[in-house]
């Protein structure tokens, strides 16, 4: 049986409005901004705010249809995707803009309190069991949940509702240190920290959770790549890379050297450095589905900055 599996960071696909608007304890300077903001007329609309005051706006138009094209063109039969404000949101791209296309959706509120992101599934295959991992917590820190999003657990089944495998889907903590930090090569730290300890704890669990001739796959936005010191846990558990030679599918139109190797995902370009590109949506395989691979993929983005999101698709086809 052919099963393909693959993770898409959607980029804030949210559900909301945009509007034009002011919040008068915004423009005062005041840093004590409620999650969202009501306005004293029946007739307006309800704002929502990050964790700095900033309002979260929905996608525009035209980047939400490129997602969901990109989605669509890939033809995977389940996906683990990131940047989903909740179920409702995914549910309403799934209908309106995927057609229906995947029956099984869904998406568990995390514990992401700036952005309001969470992790959600895709499937044209049925679904058994969903887990949160979200309330784990770590030995070295149990002042609060480990993971910034979540880590969910999903059975994926077969039409007789037989598991054919067990995926492992994340949104580990990004890189991002706000300008306005004092020391940012302190927060830099905190964040490969907390990375770690995330790759850590997704070990253990993995491992509590499945044995050596279980099929699963773990599988995300890692924020980091697949050599870096963070994610060594996910390497040194025996985990197999499936996107270590990737196939492309699609083309960059660019006048910018493109690396040698596919395995990328995302590119970025610091001002006065090289351009990078870095392979951060990752498949690890168990080694019992590792034998089932049949190919790995990336779907390649059309301009090189950004395609309604700046990450590229990966999966994987595997014979189960």
């Amino acid at each position: 049986m052919a099963v393909t599996v693959g993770t898409f960071n959607l980029n804030n696909l949210f559900d909301r409005w945009n509007f034009d608007g002011a919040v008068e304890a915004l423009s005062q300077g005041s840093k004590k901004i409620p999650a969202t903001y009501e306005f004293a007329s029946e007739s307006e609309r309800r704002l929502r705010l990050d964790s700095r005051g900033k309002l979260i706006l929905a996608k525009k138009p035209e980047d939400t249809a490129r997602v969901a094209e990109r989605l669509l063109a890939a033809d995977v039969d389940v996906w683990i995707v990131q940047e989903v404000e909740h179920a409702d949101a995914l549910k309403e791209f799934n209908r309106d803009h995927l057609g229906g296309d995947y029956p099984h959706v869904m998406v568990i509120d995390g514990n992401d309190s700036a952005r309001f992101i969470d992790v959600g599934v895709l499937s044209r295959r049925p679904l058994g069991g969903v887990t949160s991992w979200q309330r784990t917590f770590h030995p070295d820190d149990p002042s609060g949940p480990i993971f910034s999003r979540d880590l969910i657990e999903v059975e994926i089944l077969d039409a007789r509702g037989r598991r054919l495998l067990t995926v492992f889907g994340t949104h580990l903590k990004s890189k991002f240190v706000p300008f306005t930090d004092p020391d940012p090569v302190a927060a830099d730290r905190r964040n490969d920290l907390l990375r770690t300890r995330q790759s850590e704890m997704i070990t253990r669990i993995v491992a509590a959770r499945t044995n050596s001739r279980q099929r699963y796959l773990v599988c995300g936005d890692m924020n980091d790549t697949p050599d870096s010191a963070p994610l060594q846990s996910i390497v040194s558990a025996g985990l197999v890379n499936a996107l270590q030679s990737p196939t492309e599918i699609g083309t960059v139109k660019t006048t910018v050297e493109l690396p040698a190797s596919p395995a990328w995902t995302s590119t970025f370009k610091e001002s006065g450095k090289p351009r990078t590109f870095d392979l951060i949506d990752q498949i690890w395989l168990s080694p019992a589905l590792a034998s089932k691979l049949t190919g790995a993929f990336i779907g390649r983005r059309r301009k090189l900055s950004r395609d309604g999101t700046d990450h590229d698709p990966a999966w994987v086809s595997l014979d189960l």
